[in-house]
């Protein structure tokens, strides 16, 4: 029997909170209406999602979820937005809690025959939007259904901080060892006002990297982004767009310990604000305003695509990996 990521990970660390990445899907059929699904565990009604496995990326976790809980596949998808805030955390009937790291896809039906699983969905329907207000739905979705009427960028929500946060890798290490853990966490690209964007060297690297970091529990991913800039800077800067959300299968880092990382995060596109350059020396050693050029020439080799698909994306556009 295969064990699913969020089964070995409850199995080591028991009820207490952890991030867990969610792939979303706003599904609509021919007339624009929207699937909702009667959850079996909670007493309301939501849209088809779940648990990143640790060998999927997060379209292909969408779409599986998707035809399991439903019976239904969707054509392509566009992203709604990230749901990372602690306003959203949820504890389940067994005590499980977690802080939603999740990730809102749109798509319409394109196949399948709608049938509820009858392990997490009970029934399902199409509403339309003005018969959702009578419907009880809780505020991540409704935020994600609210995001995905508008034609703009990707939605996240400002910069948030509960007033006590807490290591995420700290909170499960202890119990997981050096096992395989999916990490998430945010990222920034700062443009200066001449096109020159903020890369940094980490202590003992060769190469340059913007900067980057895990997220704790009880911040969202944009104060992630603003919390990690400062730390290894001290500059400050506000998030504007997000240009993208990674999570690819293989893109996992091991540590000189030996604990192994998958990184699943969000990459903002971010406004400089002030503030008088100090870097943590204990992590930093460098700091350089890049041209485009400079980027791809000190980039690790390795992450040389992802810088340019940042530079193709920075005014136009995102992109998911």
């Amino acid at each position: 029997m295969i064990v699913s990521y969020v089964e070995w990970l409850r199995e080591r660390v028991g009820t207490r909170k952890v991030f867990l990445t969610f792939a979303t899907v706003i599904t609509r059929d021919e007339h624009g209406r929207i699937l909702l699904q009667r959850r079996t565990d909670f007493d309301f009604w939501g849209l088809p999602g779940g648990v990143l496995e640790l060998d999927e990326g997060l379209k292909t976790c969408a779409r599986r979820e998707l035809l399991e809980e439903t019976g239904l596949t969707v054509g392509a998808l566009r992203l709604v937005g990230v749901y990372t805030d602690p306003r959203y955390d949820v504890t389940y009937p067994n005590g499980d809690q977690v802080q939603q790291f999740t990730i809102c896809f749109e798509g319409q039906v394109t196949g399948g025959e709608m049938r509820p699983d009858g392990l997490e969905t009970s029934e399902q329907a199409f509403f339309a939007i003005e018969e959702l207000e009578s419907v009880t739905i809780p505020i991540w979705y409704r935020d994600m259904i609210s995001d995905a009427q508008g034609e703009g960028r990707p939605a996240f929500r400002p910069p948030f901080s509960l007033n006590q946060t807490a290591d995420q890798i700290g909170a499960v290490r202890p119990f997981i060892g050096n096992s395989l853990y999916t990490g998430v966490g945010a990222s920034a690209i700062i443009e200066r006002e001449d096109g020159r964007i903020l890369m940094l060297q980490h202590v003992g690297e060769t190469h340059w990297r913007h900067p980057a970091g895990y997220a704790e529990l009880g911040e969202n991913a944009a104060q992630t982004a603003v919390r990690e800039v400062w730390e290894e800077t001290a500059l400050h800067i506000k998030p504007q767009s997000i240009i993208a959300v990674y999570a690819q299968p293989q893109h996992i880092v091991t540590y000189a310990n030996g604990d192994r990382t998958r990184i699943v995060g969000v990459t903002f596109r971010a406004h400089l604000l002030g503030g008088s350059p100090k870097l943590d020396g204990s992590e930093i050693a460098g700091m350089s305003w890049m041209n485009s050029e400079e980027i791809l020439a000190y980039a690790h080799p390795s992450r040389r695509w992802f810088y340019e698909k940042v530079l193709a994306h920075l005014h136009n556009g995102y992109f998911v990996c």
